[in-house]
């Protein structure tokens, strides 16, 4: 069993998920595996300047830490693709095919899920997993560097 395995929890993993999903920074600490959010949604300015500070004192020490933000465009859309080798219905898997070969993929993927509502609980359930693996590979490639 390597550390990363004995020290994070699938919780924490979770957490983190979570949290990049809605546009936030997770700092992990690789020694301690303690979280630290950046909620980059807050309006108050005494919150933001009080987060700012947390991060300026933790990107200071960045190499206690593994930073984490959300999916990129690439992985989002990696992601989608590999999601309709889910799908049974061949003319739901073509509308969803389509929907990434236009203009703002992601934008046409999410609303054609949205509009589906079995598919779109599927969808949840994948991206959810698959989300929790790319994380998990990031922190395992971290605490093996």
């Amino acid at each position: 069993m390597n550390r990363f395995t004995s020290t994070v929890q699938q919780s924490a993993i979770r957490e983190i998920v979570k949290e990049i999903a809605k546009g936030n920074t997770c700092y992990m600490d690789r020694y301690t595996s303690k979280i630290t959010t950046i909620d980059n949604s807050i309006e108050d300015v005494e919150e933001i300047a009080a987060q700012k500070q947390t991060e300026i004192e933790i990107e200071k020490k960045i190499e206690k830490y593994v930073k984490l933000n959300k999916l990129s465009e690439k992985i989002q859309l990696m992601i989608m693709k590999d999601f309709l080798d889910e799908i049974v219905d061949k003319s739901v898997r073509k509308e969803l095919s389509n929907s990434l070969k236009r203009k703002s993929p992601i934008r046409n993927f999410t609303r054609e899920i949205e509009s589906n509502m079995g598919l779109n609980q599927h969808w949840e359930n994948y991206n959810a997993k698959e989300s929790e693996r790319w994380v998990t590979n990031i922190l395992i490639d971290a605490y093996n560097y």
